[in-house]
């Protein structure tokens, strides 16, 4: 047996008495004691609400159900709802019962969400009739199945169906007797930086980052939140901040209406709003064309990949008097990281971003450890064997705090080489990312740590080289690629353009001539003469931002088969 199938074995009751009891759906119960009449879910499309007394009711109610059925105690749940009120009962009711949700980004494709499911073994199936469906058809994936509740209608898979579950009223209902150490949920990885992995997620570890966003950005219980990621609407009812949920494909961000965004922030006075870049990319021009503005809006987080600082920029004066938007830092295996605002982003690191200093992401926040080391490409057994970075000096970046996850489910060599043993029992995880500290405490992203470029004469990392050549008027953005193998790569830019259609090879010539004068300008990029157009690069399933640069380099190295040899 594995570690990680032993911990998600149900713990004797003597187990549980050593430890405080701990469980993520208590913020929910806590609110609703506090705050029982105001509006915990709103759903903007259908008008559809729940006050946290219904709310914790309704968990209370399906947590019951799901305890008779033997969804509890450390039953693996495939979790496949949209998001909705149904998906905020559910997730929750799960962790009441002490069940334990598997999630996986439907965006990964069908194949690899396969993967990911057959891999996790789930016992149980919560989920829409096509998610029941598809079982039926993939029964390989879907073998350890034993349990099913339909979310919907309910068709010849029998099972119980969610809405049954709710309608049995349960009174004194009581939280299965979880602790921090208790594993709560596996979500996987997107698999846009490698192979889809299962992080396991304990009870702690939601509540403490429940906690520690709460605080950075000061949250109030009683703010309105319009969430474009709905994992993040979890948080934001957790801490008594109302969900109003836009009528927007969550799994499409790169696609999301911008007027439905805007009209659901200000039908309902939202104070703040989380989104991928792709979002926001979206949500600032249509303010800038319509003069609408969000004058109820006291935060936007940002996150999942760089932003552009000409998106913050389009935020300007659009927000309440003392708002602003702020790019959180992390990984699904440690978040959050680092913080940094939009407006120290504007008004002191955009220059040293254009001259190649890479991304500012900011200060560890409260709580969080950090360190930079000297790269080693196989595991790192114990902190001692890691040699840690003077300021300036790029390496990979490493953290330990209480909301850094501890393994991947199922895959020991990955939580071998992700994780290095600290004092005690605590646990760094490599982030898989290059940086570096600056004199000021703050961290600067170089990009990932499988993407740098090793030629000839020495190193590359994206982030910094593609700081320049964005700089250029035509130039949305781009990603530095290595054409060939290490270590003699040949450095080339992949250039997606403002249009956003390929040029006519007139204005190319025009485009590459002046790149590489800006090339040669910069000691960083010189020697870089390598520039090749895109129609659109390839981005990330879960947050349609992060640049898919494995793919862009097979792509490149098509394109010029003479210097990828």
């Amino acid at each position: 047996m594995s570690v990680s199938e032993a911990q998600l074995k149900p713990q004797p009751a003597s187990v549980h008495a050593e430890a405080p009891r701990c469980n993520v759906s208590d913020f929910i119960f806590e609110q609703a004691k506090q705050r029982p009449d105001q509006a915990a879910v709103i759903e903007h499309a259908s008008g559809r609400e729940l006050t946290y007394a219904q709310l914790a009711q309704n968990i209370d109610n399906i947590a019951f159900g799901l305890r008779q059925l033997g969804i509890c105690d450390g039953a693996r749940t495939a979790f496949a709802i949209k998001p909705g009120m149904e998906f905020v009962e559910s997730v929750f009711a799960l962790f009441r019962a002490g069940a334990v949700p598997v999630v996986v980004d439907p965006g990964m494709g069908v194949d690899n969400m396969l993967k990911c499911i057959e891999e996790a073994e789930p016992t149980a199936l919560v989920g829409i009739p096509a998610a029941h469906m598809l079982s039926k058809l993939k029964k390989r994936s879907f073998r350890t199945v034993k349990q099913r509740v339909t979310v919907g209608r309910r068709w010849l898979w029998g099972g119980a169906s969610l809405e049954e579950l709710r309608a049995r009223k349960v009174t004194g209902g009581e939280a299965s007797p979880t602790t921090a150490e208790t594993t709560a949920a596996i979500l996987f990885t997107s698999g846009a930086t490698g192979v889809p992995k299962g992080v396991v997620f304990r009870h702690g570890v939601f509540v403490g980052q429940t906690e520690m966003i709460r605080d950075a950005y000061g949250i109030q219980p009683g703010e309105i939140d319009v969430p474009c990621f709905a994992l993040f609407a979890l948080f934001s009812v957790a801490m008594g901040v109302t969900i109003v949920l836009p009528d927007i494909d969550f799994s499409n961000p790169g696609k999301a209406s911008p007027a439905k965004v805007v009209d659901a922030i200000n039908a309902h006075h939202a104070t703040m709003s989380f989104g991928s870049p792709a979002v926001w990319k979206r949500v600032g021009p249509y303010l800038e064309q319509t003069g609408v503005t969000l004058p109820s809006v006291k935060r936007i987080l940002i996150a999942g990949a760089p932003v552009p600082y000409a998106t913050l920029a389009m935020f300007k004066d659009k927000l309440a008097p003392d708002g602003d938007l702020h790019t959180p830092y992390g990984a699904t295996e440690s978040l959050p990281f680092s913080t940094i605002s939009a407006e120290e982003i504007l008004t002191d690191t955009r220059l040293d971003t254009a001259n190649g200093a890479g991304t500012c992401v900011g200060k560890p926040l409260d709580g969080v450890q950090a360190k930079v080391i000297r790269f080693v490409d196989g595991p790192i057994e114990i902190i001692d064997d890691a040699e840690e970075l003077p300021v300036g000096e790029v390496g990979e970046i490493i953290v330990n705090s209480a909301v850094t996850t501890q393994e991947y489910f199922n895959r020991p060599e990955n939580t071998k080489l992700a994780k290095i043993r600290g004092a005690g029992v605590s646990l760094w995880h490599r982030m898989g990312d290059t940086g570096y500290f600056d004199d000021q405490g703050r961290l600067w992203f170089c990009g990932r740590v499988n993407h740098r470029v090793e030629t000839a004469t020495g190193r590359l990392y994206p982030i910094p080289v593609e700081g320049v050549f964005n700089n250029h008027d035509a130039v949305s953005r781009c990603a530095l690629v290595g054409l060939g193998d290490r270590p003699n790569q040949v450095p080339c830019i992949v250039l997606e353009l403002q249009e956003g259609h390929m040029p006519a090879k007139d204005l190319r010539d025009r485009i590459r001539s002046e790149l590489q004068r800006m090339a040669e300008a910069h000691e960083l990029t010189k020697g870089i003469t390598h520039f090749l157009f895109h129609e659109g690069l390839p981005v990330d399933v879960r947050h349609n931002a992060k640049i898919n640069r494995d793919a862009l380099k097979h792509w490149a190295d098509t394109q010029l088969p003479e210097v990828a040899r």
